[in-house]
């Protein structure tokens, strides 16, 4: 009597969990799953510095630094091919520490330069438009593409 209970019950709690399993898409490109938290924010920094001429965490330099290149690379190459553009999209537009202007240096400034940051000059990684962002979508726009797959 007993066994069969916890055979129901383990039935049960499987089913539970297929349910759940069915509705999580572990492969979608949001932060916290296919994106870390906070998304690649050494890009955030590397983008202000070639773009502003500022350094990190945002004080004067005059050639970015090449550390902040290889950490930003390296935290790109940790995102799936196909959501780099999009990691690179709630980088610069998420709560999680977006881009901001600088007096000289606008964010669609920052934008423009962190869509190239996969293509061979920078990063060299592939992504599922060939190397360059050519949309960056935004935190919103991401997750709305997630959504409708």
């Amino acid at each position: 009597m007993v066994s069969g209970r916890i055979l129901v019950s383990a039935g049960v709690l499987l089913s539970a969990l297929a349910a759940c399993a069915a509705t999580v898409d572990v492969t979608a490109c949001v932060p916290g799953l296919a994106i870390p938290v906070p998304p690649v924010p050494s890009c955030r920094i590397y983008a202000v510095s070639r773009t502003c001429g500022l350094g990190g965490p945002y004080g004067p330099v005059v050639d970015p630094s090449p550390v902040l290149k290889e950490r930003c690379c390296q935290e790109l190459a940790t995102v799936p091919p196909r959501c780099r553009c999009v990691a690179l999209g709630f980088m610069m537009d998420s709560e999680y520490g977006g881009l901001q202007d600088f007096r000289g240096c606008t964010r669609e400034m920052q934008r423009t330069f962190a869509r190239r940051l996969a293509r061979a000059a920078e990063c060299n990684l592939p992504t599922i438009d060939g190397g360059m962002c050519r949309e960056l979508a935004s935190p919103r726009q991401g997750i709305e593409l997630v959504s409708t797959n």
